[in-house]
């Protein structure tokens, strides 16, 4: 291993070598039960039928993400979508809008394998049908059925499919009120309005912490309302109660919080509620339990109604020629990633597949591999390299590699931690207008449990859902080398 990698480092000299370029937006879409070169095409009239490819127009399709769904577009007919109809089993070309169901026209993508896809439409999920689009292989008709794992449902795409997404960009506008039930002293109002709207660039609150993590694209201001009594405590945790009784109360004071796109509501501490903090997830609204002077607690929740989930781990690997194997006999843990608010990271800035999610970062930022190859990963907020990486895993899911450097304020580390030494690994799994991130052991059996989960220069894994083994090769305050290569 070594000798091994002293060539890379050797080869490569001081010239890292760069992302791969993002695919065309238009290519070729195949089913793998028709055989003998076909492609999916578009006739004049819009009819969709399979032709020897030929990288004509006709042939060439686009997917579009649309919050967590796709709208799948011909380039022979750009205002036409491949959409489902009647009772939502017959497939055509037609409207993008308009007629039927806005449902009919949204497709989930299914990775199957690296290169294979399937396509479940949305209008047929939401009536509990797990139907596929298939293709039949004597007749060519393109339809809905129900199957599984049969060629006739698996698709190649030679174009890259855009990352999911959630945009949350601009600036949106917060009511945040400190309330108290009657006969309650009011706490403090003043650190729960620095929690949330700082005072310039303090590090200790969420208006910095967002403004920092999304890359200036987001931004939060608004209007603070304090000691607003919102009536008598529950006697049972109602967390719909007390919204109305908050808004109520900020009618009252002569504010509408139907102008805001966020309202934050800290209560007096409760025991009825057994929570510390509680957001919808996505959604415009935060509880806090009598903690709102805490910044990471309004970010933890933030993360909610951005469409984040808590976060878990991935423990336990089995280790084979002193390489890490990511499988199925690997055990799922709770959350503990102290790079993530989601799951025990407190005040640390959202990873980098959260800001792709939000529309912080694009494709591009954090580029999708296919091809063997060493790539270099910049790290988290310095322009001008990758911001990470994508590597797409057979069952849908997404491992991600990202590479974090100290920085001031939120991003204070021990110089000597394996999160600023190493390349964090983790699994994302999409659904709909949410994902799950999964933080990934690379040190399996130490005694330090997740804290030395990123994987260190000179270290392996094999990721069984992508059939990639992944090398660190060199670290530096300028980025991470890394080699990527099917066994």
């Amino acid at each position: 291993m070594k000798l091994l990698l002293m060539f890379f480092v050797m080869s490569l000299g001081t010239a890292f070598l760069s992302a791969p370029a993002l695919a065309s937006v238009f290519a070729t879409l195949q089913n793998q039960a028709i055989t003998g070169g076909y492609c999916l095409a578009s006739g004049s009239n819009g009819i969709l039928t399979f032709k020897i490819c030929n990288g004509s127009k006709e042939q060439n399709w686009s997917f579009s993400d649309s919050s967590g769904y796709f709208m799948i577009r011909n380039e022979m007919h750009r205002d036409k979508c491949l959409r489902t109809l009647g009772n939502g089993r017959s497939v055509e070309l037609g409207t993008c809008q308009g007629d039927g169901y806005s449902s009919m026209r949204l497709w989930q993508v299914k990775a199957i394998s690296p290169s294979q896809i399937s396509l479940q439409n949305k209008y047929n999920n939401d009536l509990a049908r797990r139907e596929m689009l298939i293709a039949d292989p004597v007749s060519g008709i393109i339809n809905m059925a129900d199957v599984s794992n049969e060629p006739k449902m698996r698709w190649e795409f030679a174009g890259e499919i855009p990352s999911p997404k959630r945009p949350v960009i601009g600036n949106k506008k917060v009511l945040l009120m400190a309330t108290h039930f009657t006969g309650k002293t009011p706490a403090d109002p003043e650190p729960v309005r620095k929690a949330v709207f700082g005072d310039n660039d303090d590090f200790a609150s969420l208006q910095h912490y967002v403004t920092l993590a999304s890359h200036g694209k987001l931004s939060i201001d608004g209007t603070f309302l304090k000691n607003i009594n919102i009536g008598i405590a529950p006697a049972t945790c109602s967390s719909g109660a007390i919204l109305d009784n908050a808004r109520n109360a900020a009618r009252a004071e002569g504010v509408d919080p139907n102008n805001y796109d966020y309202l934050f509501v800290d209560i007096s501490r409760t025991a009825s509620c057994n929570w510390e903090g509680l957001a919808s997830k996505p959604g415009n609204w935060i509880l806090s339990n009598g903690v709102g002077f805490k910044y990471w607690m309004w970010s933890h929740e933030f993360g909610h109604n951005l469409g984040y989930s808590h976060s878990t781990t991935l423990r336990n690997c089995p280790i084979n020629d002193d390489i890490v194997e990511i499988n199925n006999t690997c055990s799922a843990g709770g959350g503990d990633d102290p790079t993530d608010t989601m799951g025990g990271g407190g005040g640390k800035l959202f990873p980098v597949n959260y800001q792709l999610f939000a529309g912080w970062l694009n494709d591009q930022d954090v580029p999708l591999i296919k091809a063997d190859g060493q790539y270099k990963l910049a790290p988290l907020w310095q322009p001008g390299g990758a911001q990470g990486y994508r590597i797409q895993r057979s069952d849908g899911s997404v491992l991600i590699l990202e590479y974090r450097q100290r920085r001031q304020g939120f991003e204070q580390w021990d110089e000597n931690s394996p999160f600023v030494n190493g390349v964090t690994l983790r699994i994302v799994n999409y659904s709909g207008n949410s994902l799950t991130n999964t933080l990934v052991d690379t040190t399996p059996g130490s005694s330090s449990g997740m804290k030395d989960a990123p994987l260190m220069p000179g270290k392996s894994v094999y990721d069984a859902l992508s059939g990639k083994v992944i090398t660190v090769l060199v670290v530096d305050k300028d980025g991470a080398l890394l080699n990527i290569r099917n066994p």
